[in-house]
């Protein structure tokens, strides 16, 4: 469960960002915080792929398995995760990885999941004290602030080790992938 909210946490962040970015923004910083999105769809990406090998049919073979490890331990160990090196390694898995059934699921559930987000959003429009806080009603810990102010401040961000959950996820699919 913990999984799924980081993960929907970084879809609200990748919509966000579509809608335009946070509010009270420069163009130029919604520009460099766009610019990121490959490394938001990587994160999300990553963060399916767990629960991808636990679908009926398509679980990884030990083929893809032997290809995706060296990628994520290489993104476990990064100091820094551009965006052309996110969308690079995104077009990697996706082109020479995964296949067509696995691509369509990871499809059809990130886009579930950004409609499911929009919905929270416009029904906390409605309730204001709805978006205020996790899913949970308590106050936000740790985030997307990170994130920000590495973008902003030009600093070095890795979310697979800047962010409990992404790099959670990283680790138990590399455990996961390293048992096949």
């Amino acid at each position: 469960m913990k999984r799924l909210m980081g993960l929907l946490a970084i879809l609200a962040l990748g919509l966000a960002l579509a809608q335009g970015g946070p509010p009270n923004l420069s163009p130029e910083m919604r520009q460099r915080l766009e610019a990121y999105r490959p490394v938001l769809d990587l994160v999300a990406t990553i963060g399916l792929l767990d629960e991808l090998d636990k679908q009926r049919g398509l679980a990884f073979t030990k083929a893809q398995a032997q290809k995706l490890l060296p990628i994520l331990r290489d993104l476990q160990n990064r100091t820094d995760l551009k965006p052309a090196e996110a969308s690079k390694i995104l077009s990697n898995i996706e082109d020479n990885i995964l296949t067509p059934a696995q691509l369509k699921w990871i499809d059809q559930t990130i886009l579930k999941q950004r409609e499911e987000a929009r919905q929270r959003r416009e029904s906390a429009g409605q309730n204001p004290q709805a978006g205020q806080g996790n899913f949970q009603g308590q106050p936000r810990q740790g985030g997307p602030g990170g994130f920000f102010q590495a973008v902003t401040q030009g600093k070095p961000y890795n979310p697979f080790k800047e962010q409990p959950r992404a790099a959670d996820n990283l680790k138990n699919l590399i455990a996961l992938l390293s048992k096949k």
